[in-house]
């Protein structure tokens, strides 16, 4: 009996020891620059965010956009984004549905040294059939992007992606960056300002500010808020977003 009360006190220490030991939640909101880090083995986190954006004369409203991060192996992880939007063109026409579904993943590639940055490589595939018909796109959208971040000192980040995506409408890819300085205060709050922009083939391309701010709540929670507005065509599009993201267990 006593070796039995001693096996069970010791394997609680080491389940709350191995929770303790979890890094604090760090999430790939509010900005647009993916992190390369990646969600423990055996844990889910859940990122949620309810936002507006206008652009070319449409107006979205995401109620809401969820992605689903699990940990499959230490440098590893599975995506899923799943997103249910409204929209209303120039001309008045509205529709709302699920958007199509996105299969991904995210893997650590390298960690940081010296002036080398953590690298990850990110993939998502947006499936047509998953999706509302009347969301469903031409064409399936895979896209993908390297991410990589330096620690400039312990409270200052710089992290930024690159990559191409298609929309699913067109045949032709869409090259992609961001940019983002990163401040973190007290262990508590993050602060950023971000520049992004995509620049398509065959059409004009697009260049965006944002800002925002992360407080969070536990270790395992936390919330966001940010908005952007379009700098190239100037003052064509913006958006604001707020959000809420956790992980489980602890």
């Amino acid at each position: 009996m006593r070796t039995l009360l001693f096996t069970l006190v010791l394997c609680g220490t080491l389940h709350a020891s191995a929770q303790d030991s979890i890094d604090p939640i760090e999430t790939d909101r509010p900005d647009q620059t993916e992190s390369p880090s990646v969600v423990a083995v055996k844990h889910i986190q859940i990122e949620t965010g309810f936002s507006a954006e206008s652009a070319e004369g449409e107006l979205r409203i995401f109620h809401p956009d969820i992605l689903w991060r699990v940990g499959i192996f230490k440098t590893t992880e599975l995506r899923v984004i799943t997103t249910i939007s409204s929209s209303k063109d120039s001309t008045g026409k509205f529709k709302a549905g699920i958007a199509p579904v996105e299969i991904g993943f995210k893997t650590v590639i390298c960690k940081e040294y010296k002036a080398r940055p953590k690298i990850a490589f990110l993939a998502h595939l947006a499936i047509p059939y998953l999706s509302s018909k009347n969301q469903r796109t031409k064409y399936f959208a895979p896209n993908f992007l390297f991410a990589m971040q330096h620690t400039i000192k312990e409270y200052i980040i710089l992290s930024y992606n690159i990559g191409t995506n298609w929309d699913g409408i067109s045949p032709d890819p869409i090259f992609i960056y961001t940019i983002t300085n990163g401040f973190v205060v007290k262990k508590k709050w993050y602060f950023y300002y971000e520049f992004f922009g995509q620049i398509p083939l065959k059409m004009r391309s697009t260049h965006t500010f944002d800002a925002g701010l992360a407080y969070m709540i536990r270790k395992n929670m936390q919330v966001d808020l940010s908005a952007g507005i379009q700098l190239f065509p100037f003052a064509k599009g913006w958006y604001s977003s707020i959000g809420y993201s956790f992980r489980l267990p602890h």
